[in-house]
């Protein structure tokens, strides 16, 4: 049986959970310091950009596991960081949203994170940027 040639530098897919760690990391600096974790400032974001959606909305927003999400939004939740609505239709699918408590947090990471995405861009030029862009756009549909 011969070996497979592989390496793991030039493996995509490698490469690309490196980069989004190495991105996540940076950013986490910014939401650190509010005791959050990286699924609930995923969350809150996501929450700040959508008015009210369910953990299974947020979780195929954000692509993360429902469990990770719901195990995320029960400490905000008790944090009152976010607040759980009533849901019409299903008991079990209630819309959340962040709380004033959590929409004050928000107010004060966005900045940092936004000039934190800023510093990211500006490593590219405009071109490259936007054949970045596409790249991602092509994985995410694929």
């Amino acid at each position: 049986m011969s070996k497979p040639d592989f390496n793991l530098e030039d493996f995509l897919p490698y490469r690309l959970s490196v980069a989004a760690n190495a991105v996540s990391k940076r950013i986490a600096k910014t939401y650190a310091p509010y005791k959050l974790s990286r699924t609930q400032w995923r969350v809150m974001a996501v929450l700040a950009s959508c008015a009210k959606m369910t953990a299974q909305a947020v979780a195929d927003k954000t692509g993360m596991d429902k469990t990770t999400v719901s195990r995320a939004v029960a400490k905000m939740l008790e944090r009152g960081l976010i607040k759980r609505g009533v849901s019409e239709q299903d008991g079990r699918s209630a819309p959340l949203s962040l709380s004033d408590k959590g929409r004050e947090m928000f107010a004060k990471i966005a900045p940092e994170a936004l000039r934190q995405e800023q510093e990211l861009k500006e490593m590219f030029s405009g071109a490259e940027l936007e054949m970045l862009t596409s790249f991602l756009d092509k994985i995410v549909d694929a």
